[in-house]
């Protein structure tokens, strides 16, 4: 069985941060939000999922057939996605105005100065601003549920329809990858992003295989920080698997990564459920 221990180290790096740092953002977030009651799976209808169903093929549609198009919606949604990320997590550190600033600083740097190790850093502070927020926004039962729907779906996107292996593909080549990127060798992190390919230098962790798992984790903030913890630990654990089921492959491709990663960390939750 082969275990690639260069390439775990960086993806475990990139991805324990972001847990540490979500877990931390939606304690310091808990004052605020405390009072708002955590969305419940009572909380979403039929319509909530019809709507995000309907978004989805019409996304898939756009970047099937209008490539200009798909590339500019990637770059905007992007964009909004980082400027909000980092915002909320520099307001944790600097005052209203300063943390705007800076998110804007950090914005202009990722879209022209742009290279691996910046892409990295910029990743982390968005995925634990969306996902710290999130999370505490939830009740951990609600942020099962969309682990395992979610988990199927990847299943299915990649293995059968493979169309979130074209969506990957186009956000790829609009230089709008919203996720880590993770080079085989670490003198490869000062690559600019235009040098980026997937393949055998480079090696892509899309934002939901991160974001998803940080949901269920924060969520249990409310209860415990410690809970939380654990269960991002045991997320750390599918991270492992996932890495194994990657590096074992006969030929290397995509793989839904989400399943082993969403699996570990309910695991851990249902351990911390009767401790």
């Amino acid at each position: 069985m082969k275990f690639k221990l260069p390439l775990f180290s960086k993806i475990l790096v990139l991805f324990g941060l972001t847990q540490l740092a979500g877990i931390y953002a939606a304690y310091r977030f808990l004052p605020e939000l405390g009072s708002v009651k955590p969305g419940r799976i009572s909380d979403f209808s039929f319509y909530n999922l019809a709507v995000l169903v309907v978004f989805v093929f019409f996304l898939i549609f756009i970047v099937r057939r209008f490539k200009l198009v798909s590339s500019v919606f990637f770059k905007v949604f992007l964009t909004v996605v980082v400027f909000a990320g980092t915002q909320a997590m520099l307001a944790i550190w600097f005052s209203p105005p300063n943390s705007i600033l800076v998110a804007v600083l950090l914005l202009i740097l990722f879209w022209f100065f742009n290279n691996v190790f910046l892409q990295d850093l910029v990743m982390i502070l968005t995925f634990a601003g969306v996902g710290g927020i999130l999370g505490i926004s939830l009740a951990p039962e609600t942020a099962i549920l969309i682990l395992v729907i979610l988990s199927f779906y990847d299943i299915i996107a990649v293995y059968k329809t493979r169309h979130m292996v074209k969506l990957a593909e186009a956000m790829i080549q609009s230089r709008a990858i919203f996720g880590f990127v993770i080079p085989s060798s670490f003198k490869s992190f000062g690559e600019r992003m235009t040098q980026v390919l997937p393949g055998e230098q480079f090696m892509i962790l899309g934002s939901g295989d991160v974001i998803l798992p940080l949901l269920l984790s924060a969520s249990l903030v409310r209860a415990s920080i410690y809970q939380s913890v654990i269960v991002a630990l045991f997320s750390v654990l599918g991270l492992f698997l996932m890495h194994l089921i990657f590096a074992n492959q006969k030929i290397r491709r995509p793989m839904a990564a989400l399943p082993p990663i969403a699996m570990m960390s309910i695991i851990g939750y249902l351990i911390v459920s009767f401790l």
